[in-house]
């Protein structure tokens, strides 16, 4: 059996890809971190994508002139929070 979505509908911002997840008018393939981080806010729940899940691997850069800017340094700090978990 295969399914198919009704239609796709680009999304641009995660705030409102989640509310519409929330609503009941569509479905998202996010990170789970992501989802959990926002899983009270919102009322949504992470759910696999079949048995194993999919396994996705984020490589990150940046310039080293940029490593001192604060919210660069709490994304990486928070990247490796969710990576070390995830082991």
């Amino acid at each position: 059996m295969s399914i198919s979505p009704k239609r796709h509908k680009p999304i641009e911002t995660t705030d409102i890809m989640l509310q519409m997840v929330a609503s009941g008018r569509g479905v998202a393939a996010l990170p789970r971190w992501l989802v959990e981080e926002n899983a009270e806010r919102f009322g949504v729940l992470p759910v696999k994508l079949g048995p194993q899940g999919v396994d996705k691997q984020i490589f990150l850069g940046y310039r080293e002139a940029d490593g001192d800017i604060d919210y660069l340094r709490a994304f990486i700090e928070m990247a490796c929070r969710h990576r070390d978990m995830a082991r």
